[in-house]
């Protein structure tokens, strides 16, 4: 299992901006519940697709500046990146089958690459 990659305002850059790999990031704090509640979807994500997407972490609390950088004005606000640029937004909390039915356009248009086996999710 690949576990989440916490970012920082230092490995940012490298991590997403200028990641081979699309990149679903959630921006959260380390200890409100509703972050808490999204740490489990994200490290199922992170395990199930594993080669061929990034599934990382920003703790606002530690790292303010990447939340003013990108607008961040709900918690939690998970951004999917291709290409070093923002493709999608979801707001809030959310389930697991929720994130990936808002990738599901992506994968059905080939903009994801190799991440065939999210075709077979019903939603």
């Amino acid at each position: 299992m690949k576990p989440t990659l916490e970012l920082t305002e230092a490995n940012f850059e490298t991590e997403v901006l200028k990641s081979s790999q699309p990149v679903l990031v959630e921006f959260a704090t380390g200890w409100s519940l509703p972050s808490m509640m999204l740490d489990g979807a994200m490290d199922e994500i992170a395990a199930e697709f594993v080669d061929c997407l990034k599934v990382a972490r920003v703790k606002l609390d530690l790292s303010p500046n990447l939340g003013l950088w990108y607008g961040i004005r709900c918690l939690p606000t998970i951004l999917y990146f291709s290409d070093g640029e923002v493709r999608i937004g979801i707001f809030g909390t959310t389930s697991k089958e929720a994130i990936l039915s808002q990738l599901k356009p992506l994968i059905n248009s080939g903009a994801i690459g190799q991440m065939t086996n999210l075709r077979d999710i019903q939603v």
